[in-house]
Parts: structure tokens; sequence; C-alpha cells
């Protein structure tokens, strides 16, 4: 994880409390990429790092494991979820058909603007691959893909591929890290760029099917050995039984305060 600069939380806007700040802030940086898979997210660091007790740090971090970005580990605290191969693997299969239908309908029903935004969005990531920062390029790879579930024009389909990506996105961020990734993934963003500016629904399909499989391949990285998932099993408080939190549910509820949804 890249170091990052203490940050003090003295007046705080919209009212969030300081638990709910760190909640947003670190599932941001899980989401981005910040943090990878298997990462160790250490009470003490955060604390220094945000300048506040221990206390809200605790509640953010048993907010992560609620929510499915983390797991707690006996002896080792809190850590970022990880998965096995078999189960990363079907869940990027799921996420490869549930994206490759928005961009079938965005290649249908996106107005000219938005073809227009799409593409334009498109080719200024140019520079942050010449630039080389994955962090950067993560932060947009997440906002060009929510442009075309926008563009697909069915809302549940939009909150349905949203959902399945938030289980995915701390691999998705990591991928940016291999070499040359970014340039690959440049490549083909502009194939399914491509097919939706000339309104070429089976082709927008066709390469976002080819393109999330081989995300899918390089976040195998990433992964855990199979059978080893944490993050997909009954969670414990720190109990005896050792097991992590359950990576299937939201559990939206547990979430600290409850002052709003996290953006990812």
């Amino acid at each position: 994880m890249r170091q990052g600069f203490t940050l003090r939380l003295a007046g705080l806007e919209g009212g969030l409390s300081r638990s709910e700040f760190l909640y947003r802030q670190l599932s941001a940086e899980i989401i981005n990429g910040v943090y990878t898979p298997g990462d160790r997210l250490d009470e003490a660091s955060i604390a220094k790092r945000f300048d506040v007790s221990r206390t809200p740090v605790r509640e953010a971090l048993q907010a992560l494991v609620s929510s499915g970005l983390a797991f707690r580990l006996r002896h080792r605290g809190v850590m970022v979820a990880t998965l096995g191969r078999r189960r990363l693997n079907e869940m990027f299969e799921v996420m490869a058909d549930v994206e490759a239908l928005c961009a079938g309908y965005a290649a249908e029903r996106m107005t000219a603007e938005e073809r227009y935004r799409l593409d334009a969005f498109h080719q200024d990531s140019a520079r942050l691959v010449r630039d080389g920062d994955p962090l950067e390029y993560a932060k947009f790879n997440t906002s060009f893909h929510s442009a075309i579930y926008s563009g697909a024009h069915n809302d549940f389909l939009a909150e349905s591929a949203e959902s399945v990506r938030r289980r995915l996105n701390p691999f998705r961020g990591a991928q940016f890290r291999l070499d040359r990734r970014m340039v690959k993934s440049f490549e083909e963003h502009q194939a399914i760029v491509d097919a939706i500016l000339r309104g070429d629904a089976e082709g927008a399909r066709a390469a976002t099917i080819a393109h999330v499989r081989v995300v899918g391949e390089v976040s195998e990285t990433f992964a855990g050995e199979d059978g080893d998932e944490h993050g997909d099993e009954p969670g414990d408080e720190g109990g005896s039984d050792g097991r992590t939190e359950d990576w299937s549910q939201d559990r939206s509820e547990d979430r600290p305060d409850r002052a709003g949804e996290a953006e990812s």
C-alpha cells in the first residue's frame, strides 16, 4: 500500500462522524487499488495517518468487514478481502455477462451527446496511461464503466452492475500494478467505445466480454488458494473459531452512523 499523508479531520463537512468519514475514505482506497487484496489494515497506522483516536478507526474497520471489503483474521487483525481462484472466476463470469448487457444497450440507446462524452473521456485517459499512475487510472476505469452502465438507460441493470462490481473492485483496481496492463486496458476500452459509437450492440457485447475475461485472468495474480477465501465465509468478531466475515451479504445496516452510503 502506498503510504498516505496525515490528514486532520477537524471541521468535517456534511455532519459526518469520524468513523463514517474513515469508512468512506478507506472504502474508496480499497476500491481504487491503494490497498490490494490481502493487505493488512493496521489500526494504529490509520489512526496516526488521520490524527484520530483508535475508536473511530476500530468502528470504520468493523464497517469494512460488515460490507465485505475486508475480513478479520485471528492474530492478524483486519485484512482486505481475498477470494480463491474458483470463486473469483465465477464472479468475473457474471460480471462479463452483466457488463456486456450494459454495453449492448448503451450501443443502442446512448444519445449522441453521451457517445461524444464517453469517447472524449476515454481519449483523455491516454494521458493517464502515459503518466503510468495505476491509482489514477483505476479511478478513471471505475468512472468509464459506470458511464456505460448509465448509458444503458436501465436503472435496475445499472444498479446490478454496480453491485457486482463493488465485490470485484479491489481486484480490478489492483490489476493496473501489473506491467503494461494500463496500455492493454486502454486498447480494450477502445474496442468497446468504437462499437458503441457505431451503434453495434453485438460488437459492444463481444468487446466487453473479451475485456472482462482478460481482467479476470490477470486478477488471478491477487487471488488466494481455493478453499482459503477470506471475505466469503460467515464471520466472527474475534471469537475462538477464527472464521471470517460474510462476503456475500451487503449488510449496510452495520455501517457506522449510517450518515450516508460510501462513494465508489
